[in-house]
């Protein structure tokens, strides 16, 4: 996946994080807060983005049909304003466009209120505010692209 080499991705699975010592205990403070905690699953397909062996962030997804749902995709804030979610999010559009095992049509990503605008910016639409998933108090806003 990754067209442009400047980061590359490391899969994952829940049950089987092979990272260093400090880099798995950043990633499970993430993890162990409610609001992320419900992204995970044996079913999703989990990555790590690493820049020069470190941990910078991580995405979550899942493939239903003719979409792929973008479940989580979070980078660490000390690593945020470099361009990293919009290299990541262009890396999934880029398979997708070119993956011919699957016939995707859109992308849904979840997003929290106060990063909707980053997924608005690189060309998602409002799809519905899913009021179900209200993790303490922060409504999950549900946006979609056409691929």
């Amino acid at each position: 996946m990754n067209f442009i080499k400047k980061y590359y991705y490391q899969k994952f699975s829940i049950d089987n994080i092979q990272l260093n010592t400090f880099q798995k205990k950043k990633f499970e403070t993430i993890l162990n807060q409610e609001e992320y905690k419900k992204f995970f699953s044996k079913k999703t397909i989990n990555y790590f983005i690493m820049y020069n062996n470190k941990l910078v962030g991580f995405f979550s997804l899942n493939i239903n049909n003719n979409l792929i749902e973008l479940l989580c995709l979070y980078v660490f804030e000390e690593c945020r304003n470099k361009s990293i979610a919009t290299y990541v999010l262009n890396d999934i559009l880029f398979t997708v466009r070119h993956n011919y095992l699957y016939k995707i049509e859109y992308i849904v990503a979840n997003s929290f209120v106060d990063s909707s605008m980053f997924f608005l910016k690189n060309g998602f639409d409002f799809c519905k505010i899913n009021k179900k998933l209200d993790y303490k108090k922060k409504n999950i806003i549900l946006l979609y692209k056409h691929v």
